[in-house]
């Protein structure tokens, strides 16, 4: 998996790519995205190919009807450039707008990103604690801020 985190605006990522079950990983890749119309998202996916699924989706702007085939095997956050924040958990349906009064973490290597942000760490910091401590996460860290 991975691990994605939200923190003052600063949305944070491993790079690591899942190589499937049981396979090393193939090398790096993005998790997280900021789209033409401004919104970033991060998603995070034990299934191959599903957050390029779930993006090539979002991107679209089609809306739930339009999503074809299984459930999303993931979880997402999409920061809009208003700040409201929506979460995606295996839904195409988001919960929000969410009132982030500290941070989202989301993937394998959220505990170790929590611990790293309760102690003050930055959502870059936090996502090296990851990378430190979680065996599916790797670098480099990536960073989007509201402004590109």
């Amino acid at each position: 998996m991975s691990v994605v985190v939200l923190c003052d605006d600063v949305l944070a990522a491993d790079s690591r790519a899942y190589g499937g079950s049981g396979n090393p990983s193939p090398g790096t890749k993005a998790k997280i995205h900021r789209l033409d119309d401004g919104r970033r998202v991060g998603i995070v996916s034990a299934k191959l190919g599903e957050p390029e699924r779930f993006l090539s989706w979002l991107k679209a702007g089609d809306g739930p009807n339009a999503w074809v085939g299984d459930k999303p095997d993931l979880r997402a956050v999409v920061v809009m450039p208003t700040g409201e924040v929506f979460l995606h958990d295996d839904s195409i349906w988001p919960s929000g707008p969410i009132s982030c009064d500290e941070f989202v973490v989301l993937g394998s290597g959220q505990e170790y990103a929590l611990g790293a942000l309760h102690m003050g760490a930055t959502a870059a910091q936090a996502v090296e604690a990851a990378i430190r401590f979680d065996c599916n996460s790797g670098a480099p860290v990536r960073v989007l801020t509201r402004e590109p």
